[in-house]
């Protein structure tokens, strides 16, 4: 699908959802009616409607609207779900601040059942048509140019998409090359063009042939046919959406563009830190006062540990934590384990509870650290994983966070590194408010099973 395809596919989906959302509204402010007897004045119902258009909005900030036609469709639905309720707690926390009035909360539930319900009808019918028209349109025939491992990976991929409606009719390669379904040899390639008359070619030479390169595009241009060219010797390294940049006439190839470079993106998540941050805050402060006094009681020392990390692109912060153990000296070079005889048993609860690491919540605020990202880690032990662990500096991309993928999966501190790494960057490319508030909300349900054990 192409970028003005999609354009017009996100335009007619939203205007679609604006509809719903709008018909969803007039259906609750005349049950109001017919059931309270409500007043229903002009500003009502403007108020209504403004909220009909900013429902939309909020759509395109969870990402609804993107066309992910390999994304199995409970999940798309999922998805909408957790919208809707974020939604609608949103909208029942502002009729308990300034309405106050209780048939507005059986409105507002008029309006979520009703638009969920029918937005994820369109959902469930659109994805089914997409996949059908897919399947039923004419078939785009492909020759695959070139006998590289990346063909056979595009030929696999095809092979198991039958709804992008492609259909790879054989492969051109050298005369030597042993291969199934081969059409010929290059040699031969513009009578087989003129032959098969393909939708495209799809060029994956290996690279002791890519002096063939310049012979194969002057054929597919004299012959009027696309041509696309998979790098058979980088393609593997691509691991996330890569972004193709031009510098005057030279394409530059970004390998792992992530979102959050997206200004945007990253103005909306450090938003989001700021007023999450401020909330908690809030809320926790009298947890706080009980930690500080607590840790001052339990044994001698600051109540607050400060401790640098390193942070986004390798550039080391402070970290506030209350303190949990009796002050050491190996603070700065060793992890805390389960048994870890330094903990007192106030700062082994802290930790078991997560309480310990409520002052990061300052961190966030003044910019060092996220709500949602990367663990960050001591200096000590970022030079060592970035000599011994796979891709581990890709971490050091975004900011690092109080809590995020990984330790929702449990790993945190004396744990597998390298799958903590693998968590960390599928967040970093996969990155999303709604993933973000997933985390978030699956974060307290995680704290009371981290890995520590009451010292004696």
């Amino acid at each position: 699908m192409g970028q003005g395809e999609k354009t017009l596919a996100h335009f007619l989906s939203a205007t679609v959802d604006l509809i719903i959302n709008l018909i969803s509204v007039f259906v609750s402010l005349l049950v109001l009616k017919l059931a309270f007897g409500t007043h229903i004045g002009g500003t009502a119902v403007a108020i209504c409607v403004g909220i009909a258009f900013l429902t939309i909005a909020v759509y395109f900030v969870f990402d609804l609207y993107s066309i992910k036609v390999f994304a199995p469709l409970h999940t798309q639905l999922l998805k909408l779900l957790f919208v809707q309720l974020f939604i609608a707690a949103v909208l029942f926390a502002c009729i308990a601040i300034f309405v106050g009035n209780k048939e507005y909360y059986v409105g507002e539930l008029v309006v979520i059942l009703l638009s969920s319900a029918l937005i994820a009808t369109k959902k469930i019918i659109s994805t089914k048509l997409i996949h059908l028209i897919g399947k039923k349109r004419r078939i785009k025939k492909v020759i695959i140019v070139g006998a590289s491992a990346a063909g056979k990976d595009y030929i696999k991929e095809v092979n198991n998409n039958k709804h992008l409606g492609y259909k790879v009719i054989g492969t051109v390669a050298s005369k030597r090359a042993d291969i199934p379904n081969k059409l010929g040899t290059y040699y031969e390639l513009e009578a087989i063009i003129k032959r098969e008359h393909p939708y495209e070619i799809v060029v994956a030479l290996s690279s002791r042939e890519q002096h063939q390169l310049q012979n194969i595009m002057a054929i597919a241009d004299k012959a009027g046919v696309r041509a696309v060219i998979i790098p058979t010797s980088t393609y593997k390294y691509f691991k996330s959406k890569c972004q193709v940049d031009m510098i005057g006439n030279l394409p530059i190839i970004n390998t792992r563009a992530v979102p959050l470079d997206n200004l945007a993106n990253a103005f909306m998540k450090r938003v989001m830190d700021i007023i999450i941050s401020l909330v908690m805050i809030a809320l926790t402060f009298p947890i706080m006062v009980f930690a500080f006094i607590g840790v001052k009681l339990s044994s001698k020392g600051p109540a607050i540990f400060k401790q640098r990390r390193v942070g986004r692109y390798g550039e080391e912060f402070t970290m506030y934590k209350f303190r949990s153990m009796r002050v050491n000296e190996m603070s700065d070079t060793a992890w805390t384990t389960g048994r870890d005889t330094r903990k007192t048993r106030f700062g082994t609860f802290l930790r078991k509870t997560g309480i310990d690491e409520l002052p990061q919540l300052f961190n966030v605020l003044f910019g060092s650290m996220s709500i949602v990202g990367p663990r960050p880690e001591l200096p000590k032990f970022v030079e060592l994983y970035s000599e011994t662990v796979p891709l581990y500096n890709v971490k050091h991309q975004v900011k690092p966070g109080i809590t995020g993928l990984a330790q929702i999966y449990g790993y945190r501190g004396d744990t597998s590194i390298e799958r903590r790494i693998e968590l960390d960057i599928s967040y970093i490319e996969n990155w999303s408010v709604y993933n973000d508030l997933k985390i978030i909300i699956t974060t307290p349900f995680k704290m009371f099973n981290r890995n520590e054990k009451f010292v004696k």
